[in-house]
């Protein structure tokens, strides 16, 4: 009889159905798949693999008109990058404030990444998961050096998104 109940049981619990993982879903607006290309080849070329195959970006309110993205992970769903279309945050963004600026979300959506509020001694922000300027590398606004080569800069900025403990740049000291 004791055995019975268990095998009862057995057959009842194994007939449950099983929770049905969501679909993968991608959808990116053609204006923004570059940068989800780009993406994933600067963190492939530092040894990182990244999917992208499940991945929603899509333009609206981001959450006030001065928040320029936002990553939104929910259970279940595919990562959403929601991305402020304002004359500010796109429209007027050069090409590398744009790419900094998907490359912080998805620092956010498929990285993990928190934001880092810690600068170099001259003010330049240690990291593109900053929360106020996503064109660290984009222009010459810091006096980091004479030159003002961009290069370095996105070199160091991109190393440092895919590896935290990546050591400060020389042009930062």
């Amino acid at each position: 009889m004791h055995n019975a109940l268990i095998i009862s049981l057995l057959l009842l619990l194994s007939c449950q159905p099983a929770s049905i993982p969501e679909a993968k879903q991608y959808s990116v607006p053609a204006s923004v798949e570059p940068y989800i290309r780009s993406f994933q080849m600067e963190a492939q070329s530092r040894n990182h693999a990244v999917s992208i195959d499940n991945l929603v970006v899509e333009f609206g309110d981001a959450q006030g008109e001065d928040v320029c993205g936002r990553c939104i992970l929910e259970a279940g769903k595919a990562p959403r990058i929601v991305l402020n279309m304002n004359d500010y945050c796109w429209q007027q963004a050069s090409t590398n404030e744009r790419e900094g600026l998907i490359f912080h979300e998805l620092g956010h959506c498929l990285l993990n990444r928190q934001h880092r509020t810690d600068r170099f001694p001259k003010g330049a922000y240690v990291s593109l998961m900053n929360p106020d300027d996503m064109g660290v590398y984009a222009t010459c606004r810091y006096p980091i050096d004479d030159e003002c080569d961009k290069r370095p800069r996105r070199t160091y900025y991109l190393d440092e998104l895919v590896n935290p403990a990546t050591p400060a740049p020389t042009w930062a000291q």
